[in-house]
């Protein structure tokens, strides 16, 4: 597998990786440390990986908002962890928001995120744990195909939190460093599953298809966003399933769902595109400025003309 970090807006090749097959290794376990000094930034990244699993440990330290593209050339199940500062990620042209996680919180996927591009607004610290579907299939006899189409965007639980900060200050070496990451990894696991399981025992997959079918239609249409009726309707799914649904999978109401993709859009319109506030009021889905400025204080504890300034002073 290979992948790869370059700048969003230049194209410029930050990083290029290529793992072998199934993160096979002839030593008990593979280590690589990069740092990276850019202009405005700078990475230190850890990478990890043994039979089925690749473990990244990603610090970014920015002055302000910075675009980076990702691209992997194969699907692996993801566990992404944000540590600390944020993380918001966009289809490969930035039209469409496709995830947004701050501090303690984190997202599962299978291979949704592998070409997209993720931005940064502040130094950053996040895990990236990837697993081959095989691994996770012979240790969970489980598929996980089931839950593809959908985004976990989930609150990480101070269990995991301390298995997490365990993963990064791991001080072992060789065959022990192997047994110890893998037991937590496998802890993250089992969090994982019972969290998946309770979540969502009662919804069918043609549910939850139909759930990421509404999530796409939200995320489209953030400028008149549908009333709850008209988004079942066109979704194919009940209003009370479709609002029990939706607040399983995503952890936030539909309403409360477009706000935060709403308010992760216009900091974002703010502070990379340079917007005015009352452009970025009309471009989100507010008719009137003041209730997105009121908002969008109400969001952020900062109004966005504030929030502006304090990026340019920084630049």
């Amino acid at each position: 597998m290979k992948i790869k970090f370059s700048e969003y807006q230049t194209g410029q090749l930050i990083y290029s990786h290529e793992l072998p097959k199934d993160f096979e290794t002839d030593t008990d376990i593979a280590v690589k440390v990069s740092d990276l000094t850019m202009d405005g930034y700078a990475i230190k990244l850890t990478e990890k990986w043994f039979a089925g699993i690749h473990l990244s440990i990603a610090e970014i330290r920015s002055n302000g908002v910075v675009d980076f593209s990702f691209e992997a050339s194969q699907n692996h199940i993801c566990f992404l962890f944000c540590l600390s500062g944020g993380l918001n990620y966009y289809t490969p042209n930035k039209t469409t928001h496709l995830l947004s996680l701050k501090a303690n919180q984190h997202s599962v996927t299978c291979g949704e995120l592998n070409n997209a591009v993720f931005s940064v607004s502040e130094s950053t610290q996040y895990i990236y744990i990837q697993l081959t579907t095989e691994y996770y299939k012979k240790i969970t006899n489980q598929n996980f195909n089931d839950h593809r189409k959908i985004f976990f965007n989930q609150a990480t639980s101070p269990q995991m939190v301390m298995i997490l900060k365990k993963l990064a200050q791991c001080n072992y070496s060789g065959r022990v460093e192997r047994i110890y990451l893998e037991s937590k990894i496998l802890g993250l696991i089992i969090f994982f599953i019972q969290k998946r399981t309770s979540k969502l025992a009662t919804l069918k997959t043609e549910d939850l298809n139909k759930i990421a079918l509404a999530k796409k239609i939200v995320e489209d249409n953030l400028q008149k966003p549908f009333s709850l009726i008209e988004l079942s309707r066109k979704a194919g799914i009940n209003d009370y399933k479709l609002k029990k649904g939706f607040k399983e999978v995503t952890g936030l109401t539909v309403f409360g769902y477009i706000f935060k993709l709403r308010m992760e859009n216009a900091n974002y319109l703010l502070l990379q595109e340079q917007k005015t506030v009352n452009e970025v009021a009309f471009l989100v889905g507010y008719k009137n400025a003041q209730h997105f400025i009121a908002a969008f204080k109400r969001h952020f504890n900062m109004l966005p003309g504030a929030l502006k300034n304090k990026a340019n002073a920084n630049v």
